[in-house]
């Protein structure tokens, strides 16, 4: 079994995703993750664009977060993302959020095509090839 390619991307902890008690707001870290998700599509060529060509898209039916660390502003933090499962009509994936090396968010992701009817569709074979060659 050959590991699958693992995406990776960075981000800067901003002050305004600040909660009360000076850390990144629990809710600000899904938005990281989706940050990583369009960047790791984007580097195998596939776009909002694409999406609408083909009349499919991504849409997350699960999400499971596991809060480990607190990160502050100005800090730098480093998104690996994996696509761990890919089946006929979507995709599992598991993200890591990483300060200076230090684990801070673990998540597991699970993601479903539709079609523009909003029901389960396969998914387009551009994705299943980027999933099958990383």
């Amino acid at each position: 079994m050959h590991m699958a390619k693992v995406y990776q991307c960075s981000i800067e902890v901003r002050g305004y995703e600040l909660d009360s008690y000076g850390h990144v707001n629990h809710a600000v870290y899904v938005s990281y993750l989706e940050h990583a998700r369009w960047k790791m599509l984007e580097e195998e060529g596939i776009t909002l664009t694409k999406f609408q060509q083909w009349k499919r898209w991504p849409v997350i039916a699960g999400i499971e977060v596991k809060y480990l660390k607190p990160a502050f502003a100005g800090e730098r933090l480093d998104i690996e993302t994996q696509v761990v499962a890919y089946r006929r009509v979507g995709f599992s994936l598991e993200q890591k959020i990483f300060r200076q090396g230090q684990l801070v968010i673990e998540a597991k992701i699970t993601s479903v095509i539709v079609n523009d009817l909003g029901k389960p569709a396969a998914a387009p074979e551009e994705m299943v090839q980027a999933w099958k060659k990383s």
